[in-house]
Order: structure tokens, then sequence, then C-alpha cells
């Protein structure tokens, strides 16, 4: 059968609220679409992507609350100030940058060759994918991968350590769509 309906019922009584079409960050918002097509003989210039990973992962600052105690201070939220999530780049069409897996440092702001590279990385990009081909050729895929030990850390044993997790997840990933936008670019997420 069909879905549930799209929205609930409206409720009596409801309040209308005004529109605000004039603003800037709607207008960047309503650009904002989901790519899965994506001009693979087009490299991405190095720029773009630095500037991608500046607005969204890299640490803007670093507190130490204590001896060895540190917090990052990015520009998307993280539960508990922890920012457990790491970012793993696939360059696969980025101009200045050789093809291959890369560690993002968010504090140095600089991508480190992984020392074990994949030796198929069409292949690689398939698996990782899950057989997503529409967009396994896009000229940078990146992963977000978390250090559950940061989380647990502060939240050990406790329920809400994994949805913290997955909450930090679906801000780095908005953020992700939103600096997309804002440099011309398409972008997908997926799990």
């Amino acid at each position: 059968g069909p879905p549930p309906a799209e929205a609930p019922a409206r409720l009596p009584g409801a309040w209308p609220l005004p529109r605000c079409d004039d603003d800037p960050i709607q207008a960047q918002l309503q650009m904002r679409a989901t790519c899965r097509n994506y001009d693979s003989a087009r490299p991405l210039p190095l720029p773009m992507l630095a500037r991608l990973l500046q607005q969204v992962l890299m640490a803007q600052a670093q507190v130490e609350t204590g001896p060895g105690v540190r917090f990052l201070k990015k520009n998307v939220p993280s539960a508990g100030s922890l920012h457990p999530l790491e970012a793993y780049v696939v360059a696969r069409n980025v101009q200045g940058l050789p093809p291959g897996l890369y560690h993002y440092h968010a504090t140095a702001h600089e991508l480190g060759p992984l020392p074990a590279q994949p030796g198929d990385l069409d292949g690689f990009c398939h698996r990782l994918l899950a057989g997503q081909h529409w967009f396994a050729t896009a000229q940078v895929l990146l992963i977000l991968a978390c250090r559950f030990e940061r989380t647990f850390w502060k939240y050990r044993s406790h329920p809400k350590a994994y949805r913290a997790v997955t909450l930090d997840a679906g801000h780095v990933s908005q953020a992700i769509y939103s600096a997309a936008t804002a440099q011309g670019l398409g972008a997908f997420v997926t799990a």
C-alpha cells in the first residue's frame, strides 16, 4: 500500500507564520540538491576541497580544560564537544593531489596519505558504497569514521553514546551539503 501521509493533519487554531523569502541563507538552502551525476572527466580544484574541509571539519580552536583534556571547536556541533568523527578522503580526480586514500587532520588542516593504499581504487569505491555505482566515480569521496573511545570517555556505558555519534554525523552531513552548495558543487550523503 501507499506510505503514511507526508505530514500529519493540520491542527485547528494554528497560527500562520510569515515567510522570509528574501533571506540569503534561505536562498542557499533552496539551492541545495542531492546530486548523483558527476562530470568525472572534470577535476576538482584542490582549493575547493580544502575550503570545504576547512568550513566543515577543521578545528577552529582548541581548548584545554585540564592536563591532557583537550576539546576542539569546529563549525559543527558535537555531543559533549568531543568531535569523535574522523574524515578520510578518497581522492579520485583532484587537481594537484595524487589519487588515493588520505586522512584529514583537523588541527593541522592537512591530508596525510595512508600507508596502505587500495590497489584497485575503483573496486574499493564500489565496495565502500555497497555497489552504488552512480557516485562511485565522483572526484572525491569523504568517509566519516568514529573514534568511539573518544565518545565513550565521557558517555561510559550510557545508552545515548551511539545516538550522540549519529547526531554528530547528521550535523557534519548537513554542513557538507551547505558548504558544497555554496561553492556550486553537488553532494550526496549515504550510509
